[in-house]
């Protein structure tokens, strides 16, 4: 349902309407276990507590352990109830619910279920599902699928899901409907015409808000286990590592060779040359003068690449006068015409403030190599204490962070920040990269 512009009684007509079929469908989804619990609890009390009619004259001890052993029956029937009804309807109500968590909140919430493993056969004759031998191979696919399905964590945690929310988001969600539907009742009911309409009022005004109450317990129950989510990013952590790791050879191996086929060589050559002209200086001062000259133009030469190589490393623009001044300093070097606009108060930490700086110089440098644009613009923010750069370009659009590509470099290196990359860049542009990192201003 679409919900119309503007704040006319349009729009909260709408906004009523859709809250009232989002609670009704959260209801719906949330109500499986207390329909199963409550009937269950019920009829087994009326079962185990008429065991002890019969000791109503016998010491007080006795009853009271008969209470306690009656009551433990009853619980004992109630987490049977329960535990069938999880494993068998736990993974499509948490699949439903992330549904509607992602289209009516825009949450994304990804989930791995154990696969179910391939069977082999041994040579024995026997086939393994990955647990245990089987005699036959359709036993052992049967046997594979149930460990699959029954031993998984992630089923079992959807079923700590469907318990939660049976008791949060149950109760909130089923308000405006029963309101609704019991002011209704009221008012059709001699006398209760006022109380009815103030019910049926309620309800209305509770609608838009009531489901609401989806969003805290999906973003603490919907997701992956525990677990799971820490060994995720531990591996995340690991890869960021490695990537690292590479990043600092690849830069070590960039220095070396900047410094020996660069500054060194000529350095070598000022030496040879400046020998050459001692000998000369005697003999031929002209040609010693004519050395000279030269080494003081390879001189100036090394020096230049030296100056180079510290800024690939280091640049003095970005110590000395922060990153905004850094990056304008980029687009002036830029061969593409490049504006920069930044609403950042102060400079962010010098870590942070050098991986958006390289983040944003590379780029710009595959605006220069691969998209034939014509402007670019570069917007730096700081907002909710999180520094953001958006680099965006007029030209071919298409870009992507494929594994192994520049981009995915910057997503991981962002990542080791605890920030993200964002594009959007579709074939034929324009192009929108934004890095951002959470941090906090000095």
């Amino acid at each position: 349902m679409r919900i119309p512009p503007g704040g006319g009684p349009l729009r909260w007509c709408a906004e009523i309407g859709l809250g009232l079929y989002r609670s009704v469908v959260l209801a719906v989804l949330t109500c499986v276990f207390p329909l199963v619990a409550v009937p269950v609890g019920v009829a087994g009390s009326h079962v185990a507590y008429s065991w002890s009619t019969g000791i109503a004259g016998a010491p007080l001890v006795v009853r009271a352990l008969a209470a306690v052993g009656e009551t433990l029956v009853v619980m004992l029937w109630i987490s049977l109830a329960l535990w069938i009804a999880h494993s068998l309807m736990s993974r499509a109500l948490a699949k439903a619910a992330r549904r509607c968590a992602t289209r009516w909140l825009g949450l994304h919430i990804e989930v791995t279920y154990r696969p179910v493993p391939q069977v082999t056969r041994v040579a024995t004759g026997y086939w393994w599902d990955g647990h245990e031998y089987h005699r036959s191979e359709r036993e052992a696919r049967r046997r594979a699928r149930v460990e699959a399905r029954f031993h998984d964590p992630q089923l079992h945690w959807d079923g700590v899901w469907a318990l939660v929310a049976g008791v949060t988001v149950l109760p909130v969600a089923v308000l405006p409907p029963l309101a609704l539907a019991y002011g209704v009742h009221m008012a059709l009911t001699p006398g209760l015409v006022g109380y009815g309409g103030a019910v049926i009022v309620a309800g209305l005004a509770g609608a838009p808000f009531a489901w609401r109450i989806l969003r805290p317990v999906a973003e603490r129950f919907l997701g992956p286990v525990p677990s799971t989510r820490l060994g995720r990013r531990v591996a995340e952590l690991e890869a960021i590592r490695a990537d690292l790791t590479h990043t600092q050879a690849a830069e070590l191996e960039r220095i070396e060779r900047g410094l020996h086929d660069g500054a060194q060589a000529r350095l070598v050559a000022m030496g040879m040359s400046m020998g050459a002209a001692e000998q000369l200086i005697d003999t031929n001062p002209d040609a010693a003068k004519a050395l000279l000259a030269q080494v003081r133009a390879t001189s100036a030469t090394a020096l230049a690449e030296l100056r180079s190589l510290v800024r690939g490393i280091n640049p003095p623009v970005l110590a000395e006068r922060g990153l905004v001044d850094a990056v304008r300093a980029l687009a002036l070097d830029s061969s593409v015409n490049v504006e920069v606009r930044s609403q950042v108060p102060s400079r962010p930490e010098r870590p942070v403030e050098s991986a958006v700086y390289f983040a944003v110089a590379e780029l710009l440098a595959n605006v220069a190599k691969h998209s034939r644009a014509g402007q670019v613009a570069v917007e730096l923010g700081y907002a909710e204490r999180t520094l953001t750069a958006t680099v965006s370009d007029d030209g071919v659009g298409g870009a992507g962070a494929s594994a192994g590509s520049g981009l995915s470099g910057i997503e991981r290196r962002m990542a080791a920040f605890g920030g993200r990359m964002e594009i959007d860049s579709p074939v034929g542009g324009p192009t929108h990269i934004t890095v951002a990192v959470p941090c906090e201003l000095s």
